[in-house]
């Protein structure tokens, strides 16, 4: 499932493994990075109902990683960062100015198809960048300064204490179920004044307060009803919906200050007073459709029956494009070890 063609995943393996792994912080336990080749692709997936999913054993993750899941991925990577107006919230020029010297690393978590990865390497190209992931689907041709691996974000991390200037994880509350399990390996793995980030779209119905005070129940009945349903889905994969207590849990680890947290909300549909609001809202509401279209298997894998699962979808999407003043929300946190 590369983006290029024939080749090994990472696409850059060095031929002197003792200087790259003395200069990327490995474990002195670790084994080197792991080469996918073409004939050994099809172990890392399995099929059901016509899609590919994770074949890795006790994944929670409960989505498709094909290449119709890849597109939306990208482009909703384009949505975050049109409504960021950057790929990064945070002193991250500060955190990775360069030092003679030392070469900064940043680490990008659940990386999926990297597209976070390659974009910011090409603004900071003099800054070391890893991304890991349980199935190789980013690009296998990278910038010099990127490398992609096979790793568990939710096992302990193959590098040296202190190796990290900036870790990333983005979008991970659908696939690591101990979110404090991973946050002291990103502590450890962060050097003194290291930054880390989380980024994570609630699952929940709100409305714009500017636009619309609505109720959830009353005004979007069906959108409530289908986050309620699949927060409970996830729940029974230990996927509790924990995300906006992660700035809490952060905080009361222990070992990173200065936190903060920001709410970034994002039109669902084509009700905004401003055209670039009602392009954006168009668009991440088709995001959307396909992200509900998306639990389909896990809908069922949770016993429910195929005309619950298109009533619970097609009510939601109908909501989406009749109630005015929906939003998705984008909350943001970042924090600098301490």
């Amino acid at each position: 499932m590369g983006n290029d063609g024939p080749g090994p995943w990472p696409s850059h393996p060095s031929n002197d493994r003792s200087q790259e792994d003395s200069e990327d912080g490995l474990s002195d336990a670790s084994s080197v990075l792991t080469q996918v080749g073409n004939d050994e692709f099809p172990r890392h997936f399995s099929e059901r109902e016509g899609r590919l999913f994770p074949a890795h054993r006790g994944s929670p993750y409960p989505l498709p990683v094909d290449g119709g899941e890849q597109q939306r991925l990208n482009a909703l990577h384009y949505i975050l960062y049109e409504r960021l107006n950057s790929h990064y919230r945070g002193p991250v020029r500060e955190v990775l100015a360069g030092e003679q010297g030392r070469h900064r690393r940043v680490l990008d978590l659940c990386t999926g198809t990297g597209i976070w990865v390659t974009d910011m390497a090409d603004i900071f190209t003099n800054v070391r960048f890893s991304g890991i992931d349980i199935v190789p689907i980013a690009p296998r041709t990278t910038p010099r300064n990127v490398h992609f691996e096979i790793a568990d974000a939710t096992q302990p991390l193959r590098w040296h204490d202190g190796t990290m200037d900036f870790v990333h994880a983005r979008s991970v509350s659908m696939a690591v179920a101990d979110y404090r399990r991973m946050l002291s390996e990103v502590a450890r793995v962060l050097r003194r004044g290291g930054l880390f980030f989380s980024g994570e779209i609630l699952r929940k119905v709100t409305f714009d307060q500017d636009y619309f005070n609505g109720e959830p129940a009353v005004d979007a009945p069906r959108t409530e009803n289908f986050y309620r349903i699949i927060n409970r889905a996830l729940a029974f994969r230990n996927l509790d919906n924990y995300a906006e207590g992660i700035a809490d849990c952060v905080r009361t680890s222990g070992q990173f200050g200065s936190v903060r947290r920001e709410n970034h909300v994002i039109p669902i549909g084509e009700w905004s007073s401003s055209s670039s609001g009602r392009r954006l809202g168009a668009i991440y509401r088709d995001n959307l459709a396909m992200f509900a279209r998306n639990f389909k298997p896990m809908l069922r894998d949770a016993g429910h029956p195929d005309n619950f699962i298109d009533e619970i979808i097609e009510g939601f999407l109908d909501d989406m494009g009749t109630v005015r003043g929906m939003v998705g929300v984008y909350q943001t946190v970042w924090a600098r070890r301490c």
